[in-house]
């Protein structure tokens, strides 16, 4: 049996209870899949034995698997639990206390004591009564005895810890004495009406002026009452934060001017918010519970295709449908519940019909202003200066006589072009409206793939940024059937 230990356990070394380092196994903080053993003292292999370091602790000790969602609770919650373990090893059954705790790096520490030598001698010696006091002792829920007056006369020590104070400073107390806030309704009236109709009662309560919320077991007896207490406070705060999400959503959903909704695997709406039934023409009773299929047969095929895409791909994806006469533009995600698994998916439709009827008619505009401009043998030009490109319109190939044009060509590129003899005074022209911004007018000849003359006219205006000269737009016209051929002039205006 080894008895080395890494250095921040070395103490726990020479522990006689034993003390164990798991670390959960899964993707699930509250319930983990098992807990694989990272450190094991010599006290805690005498107990469960020499291998535990590297296995998983809970796989072959079905005894110990009831543990596995109460430290996943210590887990996430970071409170320490306690419990009373009876094993049964073979060689005779051992009731063990198991505390847990949670480390900073998310592994569990475990201590085990072995009582077990301590309950056989106090049960042979304990009358009845003293045995039940003794399981009262160590419930991990907190129990508080009162008698008829309401008076404190026995807690356990799960009571100390949740009510703050010591035994000897709650027994023999009133209860309402020991609540701060009066006359504290919420905890008195329940409690009395237990102890005169005899019948149990649950309730939650924050006594007086306490920000605790406890969930309270009232059960009547002869002498009095017998609570058992719990904390719920967390609880409640989540729950409270979950209304407050809830409430935010439907905020949201009820203010959006866009359609919101979800749907179920089965691809019918189960919410929608009023806006989205009114852009759909129809009312929010009318659209859910229905699939997209029912509420427009001949127009769905598109849009439950998309959601069949986004279930099987698990992504959030945006697409264009078309559905009643309207185009949208929807984004589709999966919803999923608290352990990840997929039950419907949620989308955020907008209707963009007329966005799309501007788009058309400003294409149209374009395809007829290319049409007019191709046979007036014009095209336009944007020359920027700074880095010397220049982006071509179409048709403008023909107009320089080329058979082909890229986009964006270099300046050089149609210098190139231009004729040798007014070559030299188109770049000195160039270079001058660099300088000085205004209008451009430039009369130059550019000599075609086939050697062909062309005389063309350059129009613009040169743009400053800054003080600089950083572009030139404007047209292009072809000049050669328009006026006989004369030497190239320049000017600028």
């Amino acid at each position: 049996m080894s008895t080395s230990a890494p250095l921040p356990f070395a103490s726990e070394a020479l522990n006689p209870d034993g003390f164990l380092v798991l670390r959960p196994v899964g993707d699930v903080p509250e319930l983990p899949e098992d807990f694989t053993c990272e450190y094991a003292n010599p006290s805690a292999q005498a107990l469960l034995g020499d291998s535990l370091v590297g296995e998983p602790f809970l796989a072959s000790r079905p005894t110990w698997k009831g543990l596995r969602a109460t430290w996943g609770a210590t887990r996430v919650t970071g409170l320490r639990s306690e419990h009373l373990l009876r094993w049964d090893t073979g060689s005779g059954v051992h009731t063990l206390r198991v505390r847990a705790a949670r480390a900073r790096d998310g592994t569990l520490y475990v201590w085990l004591s072995d009582l077990s030598w301590e309950v056989r001698a106090s049960v042979d010696a304990m009358p009845e009564q003293d045995l039940l006091v003794a399981a009262l002792e160590h419930l991990p829920e907190a129990f508080v005895a009162l008698d008829g007056q309401f008076q404190v006369r026995r807690v356990n020590r799960a009571a100390e810890q949740l009510l703050g104070r010591p035994r000897e400073q709650l027994e023999g107390q009133l209860l309402w004495g020991l609540v701060e806030g009066e006359p504290d309704v919420p905890l008195r009236q329940p409690l009395l009406r237990a102890l005169v109709t005899g019948q149990p009662t649950e309730f939650d309560t924050s006594p007086g002026t306490s920000q605790q919320t406890l969930h309270v077991t009232a059960v009547p007896t002869a002498s009095g009452l017998l609570l058992y207490l719990k904390n719920t406070s967390r609880q409640h705060r989540g729950e409270e934060a979950l209304r407050r999400a809830s409430a935010l959503f439907q905020a949201v959903m009820q203010g959006c001017p866009d359609a919101l909704y979800t749907k179920n695997l089965e691809g019918r709406y189960t919410r929608i918010n009023a806006a989205g039934a009114k852009l759909m023409g129809r009312q929010v009773e009318e659209v859910l519970g229905h699939t997209d299929e029912e509420l427009w047969p001949d127009e769905a095929r598109a849009s439950m295709a998309h959601d069949r895409e986004v279930l099987a791909f698990r992504r959030t994806l945006t697409y264009e449908e078309a559905q009643s006469g309207r185009v949208w533009l929807s984004t589709k995600g999966v919803l999923r519940d608290e352990q990840g698994q997929v039950f419907g998916l949620f989308g955020i439709s907008r209707d963009i019909s007329e966005r799309k009827r501007m788009e058309e008619a400003l294409r149209q505009n374009e395809v007829r202003l290319q049409q007019a401009l191709a046979a007036a043998s014009v095209t336009l030009f944007d020359l920027r200066m700074p880095e010397g490109l220049l982006r071509w319109e179409r048709d403008a190939a023909t107009l320089l006589g080329q058979e082909a044009l890229a986009p964006e060509e270099p300046l050089a590129a149609l210098l190139a072009r231009v004729h040798p003899e007014d070559r030299l005074s188109v770049a000195e022209r160039l270079h001058h409206w660099t300088r000085i911004p205004g209008e451009v007018t430039l009369d130059f000849r550019v000599l075609d793939t086939r050697g062909g003359i062309r005389r063309l006219t350059l129009w613009g205006r040169a743009r400053t940024e800054d003080g600089r000269v950083q572009r030139i737009i404007g047209i292009l016209v072809d000049m050669t059937r328009r006026s006989p051929e004369s030497p190239a002039g320049m000017v600028a205006a």
